[in-house]
């Protein structure tokens, strides 16, 4: 586990992430049970998610681990594992990019040529990813971090707002091209939201947003980032709802206070220990 982030890498063997990312001679085979499945979007049409998009048959799923992964951590940002990676790129195009930092993730899907995603993979080579470790200068204390997970190697820079582009010139060209390559894109639909909690208080704090769901304390499964319930149908709608209102991740059962990061399941995600694995 990376102690600024509080995530540890894609377990992976890397020949073979690798060997996919640039070839893209296999796509993935067959749908996850459990995981996310295509969902109406507000406008009433379909919107792409883990089993569907505009450009792929039913059989170009993508596998359960990215080519490359980039997360958002330290600031002011809590540390969780279970929070939204701000990209997430499948060796079939799939690219999945999340703001992450609102109470109710809402991330968008865009699909990929299998040149772009060799040109990315190349980037990631070029700008160093298979080193690990820390990629510049290190971080400040509590200060924002950017990490990356490619090929199975996790590395960790200063936010790219932070960074001094004239010595890591070609990290800030890859972010260039993954912000370019992410429009256009669509919403993404997942039919299950996480909630990933940690007690913090007890009693009920006053900027806490109420809980829907009845009592949070042994709910869901046990995992390293804390408890987590998965939730869907009416249950999911409920805890959108309010989360659309929360003025923060703190909410209370009445009971007791929790910090709860909320995150629809990714492509190839099927349970609490998919959620907070990487």
């Amino acid at each position: 586990m990376n102690d600024s982030t509080g995530i540890r890498p894609v377990r992976t063997a890397a020949a073979v992430v690798t060997a996919a990312a640039l070839t893209l001679a296999a796509t993935a085979c067959g749908t996850s049970t459990g995981g996310p499945s295509a969902e109406a979007s507000p406008s009433g049409t379909a919107a792409p998610s883990a089993t569907s998009s505009p450009s792929a048959s039913k059989d170009d799923v993508p596998s359960g681990t990215p080519v490359l992964q980039v997360r958002d951590g330290g600031g002011l940002l809590p540390a969780s594992p279970a929070r939204t990676p701000r990209l997430s790129l499948y060796e079939d195009g799939t690219l999945i990019t999340s703001e992450g930092r609102s109470q109710l993730p809402a991330p968008r899907v865009a699909h990929l040529s299998r040149a772009e995603v060799r040109s990315v993979v190349q980037a990631a080579r070029d700008a160093e990813l298979t080193r690990g470790g820390t990629l510049g200068p290190n971080p400040p204390p509590d200060g924002p971090t950017t990490s990356y997970v490619f090929d199975g190697t996790l590395t960790t820079t200063r936010a790219p707002e932070l960074r001094d582009c004239s010595s890591l010139r070609k990290l800030c060209a890859l972010d260039t091209r993954l912000d370019a390559l992410a429009e256009p894109s669509v919403p993404y639909a997942s039919t299950v939201l996480a909630a990933v909690f940690r007690e913090t208080a007890p009693g009920r704090s006053s900027d806490a947003a109420d809980w829907p769901l009845g009592k949070l304390s042994g709910a869901g499964d046990s995992t390293r980032a804390g408890r987590c319930l998965l939730t869907r149908g009416k249950d999911r709608e409920r805890v959108e709802r309010a989360a659309r209102t929360a003025k923060s991740g703190a909410w209370t059962d009445g009971t007791a206070t929790y910090q709860v990061t909320l995150r629809p399941l990714l492509p190839g995600e099927r349970d609490c220990t998919d959620v907070v694995a990487s």
